[in-house]
């Protein structure tokens, strides 16, 4: 079993697991804007309960967003140091599919359609879909939108009672579309499976290659000419 690190920061939840040698070690906090205060000694408290030092880690995942610029830029840091440590690789994960894992247990029975909605700014949110049952797929990559997408009209006509999961939006009418909402915080304890899977397919990257997503349109600046 490889000693498998996942970090979730990319919104005011801290959510890290630990799987060691098949245990499961996790700390969920509440944190709001003070991840760069509490992560290192929420880690350091971990490996210390799980008996193992941070360089026997064989692989690390992090939520890559989207979600705050500040919680996401510091989980890509903090695994990507711990990694170069290590001397192991790691996987980026999108933080809505870190959510819509969370979630997935929530569903009606033999419903397979979750829509996460992470909010940017203002009235906008990145909306995402994915489908499957026992293994989830993206079938809608997160977008920054203002109103409802054509794609969200089809989905919940497609599959009434869809899981919507996260922020809702001012002008999302959850009702109409027969969404059944989740407010459940992303889990760094359902990355372990989807991380070590990615990993095994070849997907994970060198420390110095895991980043953080940028998603055009999403910055607070704007040209002043």
């Amino acid at each position: 079993m490889t000693n498998t690190l996942c970090i979730e920061t990319s919104g005011p939840h801290c959510s890290l697991a630990l799987n060691c040698n098949g245990h499961m070690f996790e700390r969920n906090q509440i944190l709001g804007r003070r991840h760069n205060q509490h992560l290192l000694p929420l880690l350091d408290a971990m490996f210390s309960e799980a008996q193992i030092k941070p360089t026997e880690v064989q692989l690390i995942g992090f939520g890559c967003g989207p979600g705050s610029f500040t919680g996401v830029r510091l989980a890509a840091s903090v695994a990507q140091a711990m990694a170069l440590a290590a001397q192991c690789n790691v996987v980026t994960l999108s933080s809505s599919m870190v959510r819509a894992a969370t979630v997935a247990g929530e569903r009606p029975n033999g419903q397979t359609n979750i829509v996460c909605s992470v909010r940017s700014r203002g009235d906008a949110y990145y909306l995402s879909a994915y489908a499957g049952a026992s293994v989830l797929e993206c079938v809608r990559a997160d977008e920054l939108v203002v109103r409802p997408p054509a794609w969200l009209e089809a989905i919940s006509g497609e599959q009434p009672n869809a899981l919507l999961a996260g922020d809702t939006p001012a002008w999302l009418d959850t009702q109409a579309h027969a969404f059944i909402v989740s407010d459940a915080q992303p889990s760094a304890a359902a990355m372990v499976r989807l991380v070590q899977a990615r990993h095994t397919a070849g997907d994970s990257t060198p420390p110095e290659h895991a980043l953080p997503s940028y998603f055009e349109g999403d910055s607070p600046w704007r040209p002043t000419a």
